[in-house]
């Protein structure tokens, strides 16, 4: 038995000196396979990439989770940064070393070293994403009370305070100096980084945007916020330039949504520009004059709005930069005669999405490469062109108007993203697994344990028995909310069932047997982005209907007269239960249809978290099945059952 293995019975079995998250973390420490260790794999992409025109390859992506962090259990939010990896908790100097976990540090460090030296041999340089300032342990803040800056979570969505360090402290710029001097010498091919900020566990002193409002220690708050956004972006270039390195960093701030407060108005953001030296940039704005700063290259067609359906590619046929548009753009104009210096590094980073996109990219990007798309009809043109290489002539205009509608799909969904809709839904909120039952609260523990566990809610029992409270937010909440969902839902499925009748004449007209097991399988990727898309519509009425109900306090009669009829609402609430039956029963039969991936599953049951699903889904859904059907006279107690 190995480590992995070892852990894992660990886990399965409860038992005590060992808690999940850190069993879990040495769990998938110890693994030895799968695609955050495959450095064929990476090699691989890495060859495609160059091959494409990358200059720089994302060595942060597709890690081992943190799961550490999930500490004190129970707490949600963990789960926005355990996912993304932070310089003083990977590379740690010796005062944070006591508060991180050392073992999971190393091997992500392992990895990342592993990375780089793939990168070397292929004659390209390493790309970093990450959240900083990020949070740390709050066991760090009471050993070094000094060193606490911001609070940065958001208080509807966790249960304790997560604070990031203050930037605006000597000692936390030193600390920051170490790390990136550590990650240098280990991984000398990283020169360009990308931080997002103000998010996910991350956030500065006193910006107006943080979460919680603004906040920070009382010594750095009249200090400008140029002098605290440049002094820890050049803290961090200067660290570079020290150990013999020059890097280039652009810190993005969450896009604001309307409800939200800019992390920066625009004086303050031309200021903090201003402040910055050549290399450094906010917002894709490089200082000191602002000039554009972005990285080049693409992204190809990603999962988008589908997800966590994967495999379904979609360029996109206009120039708003939706979707999979950056695959058709020319890499970034040269710097014009007589324009001030630039940066010397200019990363060219290609993202060829999962494996189930990446085929798909990569000949969207060689098809494309030097090819007319500024304009609508270039594009048009030129995807044409592409979809010949796919799918022939004959059935060129047939794959152009199957992405068309999968295109017109995502845009229709829009109007439901507070964050991707099916994203938070079926998976931030388990929609897919979870069960329609009257009484939510009455539900026992085993009946609700393979899916509570994995719900982002951070409030009561209340709150997460309601299917419409979805980190707090209630987007969908009310009659009006759920005719406005349906309207959205009963537009977009007649665009996907549009697509589908498209992929099964390509299938049926392909020559060749891969390319027709390609476009089935397209097809049942399709088929389960219905059953979401239902399953969402099913989930929204359905809460409708409960809270109408109880705000009516509806008493059903003991012992209904003979000949009384259904009441409408509980006909058409009952029809909702068993639609989802209906629906999962489908979406059940359709994973276990084929060995390969419909849904973005992770490798393990015991790896299964609130950001992914677990890879027994059809178990799970037999569950859900299970405990509606058992649940069908619950309905009896709130409506006057019929006596026909």
């Amino acid at each position: 038995m190995n480590y992995r293995h070892l852990c894992l019975l660990l886990i399965t079995l409860g038992l005590p000196g060992i808690g999940r998250a850190q069993a879990l973390n040495a769990s998938a420490a110890a693994s030895s396979t799968g695609p955050t260790a495959d450095l064929a794999r990476f090699e691989r992409r890495g060859a495609l990439s160059k091959e494409l025109g990358a200059t720089h390859m994302a060595i942060t992506e597709d890690l081992l989770p943190s799961l550490w962090q999930f500490n004190p259990p129970g707490d949600p939010y963990p789960a926005w940064f355990v996912y993304r990896v932070s310089l003083l908790k990977i590379f740690p100097p010796k005062e944070v070393q006591p508060y991180v976990d050392m073992n999971y540090a190393g091997e992500i460090a392992r990895i990342l070293e592993e990375r780089c030296a793939v990168l070397r041999k292929l004659g390209l340089k390493a790309h970093w994403n990450s959240n900083e300032p990020q949070v740390l342990p709050e066991a760090f803040f009471q050993a070094y009370p000094r060193l606490r800056g911001p609070r940065v979570d958001q208080p509807n969505r966790s249960r304790v305070a997560w604070f990031a360090p203050c930037v605006d402290q000597p000692e936390t710029l030193r600390l920051y100096r170490e790390a990136m001097k550590i990650l240098l010498a280990r991984c000398p091919e990283v020169e360009s980084f990308n931080f997002l900020t103000q998010d996910s566990g991350s956030g500065f002193c006193w910006v107006p945007a943080l979460y919680p409002g603004i906040n920070g220690p009382s010594d750095c708050k009249d200090r400008p916020m140029e002098q605290r956004v440049s002094g820890f972006l050049v803290n961090l270039q200067q660290a570079a330039r020290e150990a013999g390195h020059e890097i280039v960093i652009n810190l993005t701030p969450i896009a604001p949504r309307q409800w939200m407060i800019p992390s920066f108005p625009p004086q303050i953001q031309a200021a903090i520009v201003k402040s910055l030296p050549r290399g450094l940039a906010l917002q894709g704005h490089e200082g000191p004059d602002g000039q554009p700063f972005a990285f080049g290259g693409g992204g190809g067609a990603t999962a988008g709005a589908f997800y966590p359906v994967i495999g379904i590619p979609v360029p996109t046929f206009d120039g708003d930069g939706r979707g999979g548009r950056e695959g058709l753009e020319d890499l970034p104009p040269t710097q014009a005669e007589g324009a001030a210096p630039s940066a010397r590094i200019r990363p060219v980073l290609i993202n060829l999405g999962d494996e189930t996109m990446e085929g798909f990219n990569v000949r969207l990007s060689k098809a494309t490469q030097g090819k007319p798309v500024r304009t609508l009809m270039e594009r048009l043109t030129t995807l044409r062109a592409f979809a010949v290489t796919l799918a022939g002539d004959d059935q060129a205009d047939n794959l152009l108007e199957m992405w068309n509608s999968l295109n017109e799909a995502q845009r229709r969904l829009e109007a439901l993203d507070f964050g991707g809709m099916l994203r938070f839904g079926h998976v931030l909120n388990r929609w897919v697994t979870r069960p329609m039952v009257p009484f939510p609260e009455e539900l026992t523990a085993e009946e609700k344990n393979y899916y509570r566990r994995f719900l982002f809610q951070a409030k009561g029992e209340e709150e997460a028995g309601d299917l419409a409270d979805i980190q707090a937010m209630r987007m969908y909440e009310g009659w009006g909310a759920k005719l406005l969902f349906q309207r959205v839902i009963e537009t977009t499925i007649p665009q996907v069932r549009s697509a589908l009748r498209r992929v099964e004449r390509l299938a049926a007209a392909a020559k060749e047997e891969p390319a027709r097991k390609e476009w089935e399988l397209l097809g049942r990727r399709l088929e389960v982005l219905i059953c979401l898309l239902h399953s969402a519509d099913n989930m929204v009425a359905y809460q409708a209907h409960l809270d109408r109900a109880r705000s009516l306090a509806l008493k059903p009669e003991k012992d209904p007269p003979l000949g009384a009829q259904p009441d409408w609402a509980r006909a058409d609430m009952m029809e909702t239960a068993r639609k989802e039956i209906d629906n999962a029963v489908r979406l059940k039969e359709l994973i276990e249809s084929t060995r390969a991936p419909l849904l973005d599953t992770a490798p393990t049951p015991e790896e299964e978290t609130i950001m992914r699903l677990g890879p027994d889904l059809p178990v799970q859904l037999k569950r859900k099945i299970d405990i509606m059907n058992a649940h069908w006279r619950d309905y009896d107690r709130i409506f006057t059952a019929p006596n026909p």
